[in-house]
C-alpha cells in the first residue's frame, strides 16, 4: 500500500464533494492511502494572487509543500490549478535560491522548511504513470463500450513547460488512454486544447467566459459526444454549472459532464447514488441511459462476432486503402462497416447489403499484422442478411441452383463436342440433396 498526502484545493471541498468521493473510491480501490493534513491554505490560485504579489504566491505555495514534506510524504491533487501552482513553485524555487532562502527564513518562524524534494502528482498523472492503463482496465466491471467520450484537459494540467512535463502540452494522449482502458471511444474535436474560459469569469468577464464554453459544447454536440470528461474542478464548474445557465427554452440540449474519477468509478461498478452524481447541475441520466443501451447493443453483437477483435480492427485501420473493391467502388468502405458494428449499428449494416461487395479475396487478411482481416466478418454479415431475407436476388438464385443441381451451371454438350471433349462425369447433386434432406 502506498500513502500520499492529498491536496483537495478550495473548490472541490466547497462546491463539488462528489469529486472527492469518487476520487477516494478510485484510489482506495487501487490500495492508495490518502492522508489529509491540517493547516493548508489555497494553493494559491495564480490569476488572483500572483498578479497582485509573486512573493505571496511563492510563499503560500512553499508553505503548503513544506507541510507535506514535514509529514514525509509526496502529494497527490485532483485539481489542475493546485497542481500547476505547486509544479511552478517547485521549478522556480529550485533555481531562485535567494527567494527560497528568504521564504525559508519566514517559514522557520513556524518551524517549517521548504526543501523542494517531494514528488507532486496530479490524479490523472498518477493513474497514467504510476498505476498504468492496464491496471485501470483490469478493474472494469461495467465496460463503457459504445460510449463516445470527449476529453477536456484544461490549461494547467500540462502547462507551463518545463515545470510541468508529464505529457505533450499541445498533443496529449494519456487521459484518452485511460478512458479507452474503460472501453469507451474517445472523440476528437477542434477546440480540445483551448481554455475552458472559466478564468474570465473570475475577473468579471462572464460573457466572454460563457462564449468559450458555448463554442466547445457546440463542437461536442456536432460530434455527437455522450459526455465530456474533465480533470479539473474549475473546468467542471464551467461546463456543468455554467452550461446549465446557458440552456434556453427553445434549445434544452445539455451535455453530461463527468470528472475523470467519476467515469472510472462508474466503470468499476460503483453506483450512481454512492457517487452522488445526482448533485450535478446537468443531469447524467442521458449518459447512463445511453450506457445501458450500449451494453444491450454489445450483447446483441457478441452473439455473432468476437467484439474484442472488432474493436482491435477498428482501432487499427491500417488496411483502409488496400481493399481492391474499394479502389473500384468508392462507395464501399469496409472499415466503416466495422466501425458501425462496434458503435451498435449492426442491424443497419446487415440491412445495407454492403457486405455482399466483399469478394472474399483475403487481401486484407494477408496484409493484417494481427491476422484478423475483415473477410470472416463480411461473410457473417452476408449470412445474417440471407437469414433475414435481405440477400441480393443473384445470391439467392445461385444458392438454390446449387441445392437443386449440385452445380452452378450445366455443361454445354455441343461446345464440348466441337473441342473433341467427351461427356462430363455424372454430377452428385442427387446425393447432395439426399444428404441435405437428412
Amino acid at each position: 500500500m502506498s500513502e500520499y498526502a492529498v491536496f483537495w484545493g478550495c473548490t472541490i471541498p466547497a462546491r463539488f464533494p462528489f469529486i472527492e468521493k469518487s476520487t477516494r473510491l478510485v484510489l482506495e480501490g487501487l490500495g492508495t492511502e490518502l492522508r489529509t493534513l491540517d493547516g493548508h491554505t489555497c494553493c494559491p490560485e495564480g490569476t488572483l494572487v500572483k498578479a497582485h504579489s509573486p512573493e505571496t504566491f511563492f510563499l503560500a505555495a512553499a508553505r503548503n509543500l513544506a507541510l507535506i514534506e514535514a509529514a514525509g510524504l509526496d502529494v497527490l491533487t485532483p485539481c489542475n490549478g493546485c497542481y500547476s501552482t505547486f509544479k511552478e513553485a517547485q521549478s522556480h524555487l529550485s533555481v531562485d535560491w535567494r527567494q527560497r532562502e528568504a521564504i525559508n527564513e519566514r517559514l522557520a518562524t513556524v518551524d517549517l522548511k521548504y526543501r523542494g524534494r517531494l514528488n507532486i502528482y496530479h490524479f490523472a498523472e498518477y493513474l497514467s504513470d504510476i498505476v498504468g492503463d492496464g491496471v485501470v482496465a483490469s478493474r472494469v466491471k461495467r465496460p463503457l463500450w459504445g460510449m463516445r467520450i470527449a476529453v477536456h484537459y484544461g490549461c494547467h494540467l500540462l502547462r507551463p513547460q518545463p515545470a510541468v512535463r508529464w505529457d505533450d502540452p499541445l498533443h496529449p494522449t494519456k487521459v484518452e488512454a485511460l478512458i479507452r482502458a474503460l472501453g469507451a471511444e474517445v472523440i476528437d474535436y477542434p477546440s480540445k486544447m483551448t481554455c475552458c474560459g472559466g478564468a474570465l469569469d473570475r475577473v468579471g468577464q462572464r460573457d466572454s467566459s460563457l462564449a468559450f464554453a458555448r463554442k466547445k459544447l457546440g463542437e461536442l454536440r456536432e460530434a455527437k459526444a455522450d459526455a465530456l470528461v474533465v480533470v479539473c474542478p474549475s473546468c467542471f464548474q464551467q461546463f456543468d454549472l455554467n452550461q446549465a445557465a446557458m440552456v434556453t427554452a427553445d434549445d434544452p440540449w445539455k451535455l453530461p459532464v463527468l470528472y475523470l474519477s467519476e467515469l472510472i468509478a462508474l466503470a468499476w461498478g460503483h453506483g450512481v447514488d454512492e457517487l452522488g452524481l445526482g448533485q450535478h447541475r446537468v443531469s447524467v441520466e442521458p449518459f447512463l441511459e445511453r450506457l445501458e443501451h450500449a451494453a444491450a447493443d454489445k450483447e446483441h453483437l457478441a452473439r455473432h462476432f468476437d467484439v474484442g477483435l472488432l474493436n482491435k480492427c477498428d482501432d487499427c485501420r491500417a488496411c483502409k486503402d488496400d481493399c481492391p473493391v474499394a479502389k473500384i467502388d468508392a462507395t464501399f468502405r469496409p472499415n466503416d462497416l466495422i466501425a458501425d458494428l462496434v458503435r451498435g449499428k449492426m442491424d443497419g449494416v446487415v440491412a445495407s447489403g454492403e457486405a455482399y461487395k466483399c469478394v472474399e479475396c483475403y487481401n486484407c487478411q494477408e496484409l493484417c499484422h494481427s491476422r484478423i482481416g475483415m473477410t470472416e466478418v463480411m461473410r457473417t454479415l452476408k449470412e445474417m442478411g440471407i437469414a433475414r431475407g435481405l440477400a441480393p436476388e443473384a445470391v439467392v438464385t445461385g444458392y438454390e441452383t446449387v441445392l437443386h443441381t449440385g452445380s452452378l451451371g450445366k455443361p454445354r454438350a455441343a461446345a464440348r463436342k466441337k473441342l473433341g471433349l467427351g461427356e462430363p462425369p455424372l454430377g452428385g447433386g442427387n446425393v447432395l440433396q439426399e444428404l441435405l434432406d437428412l
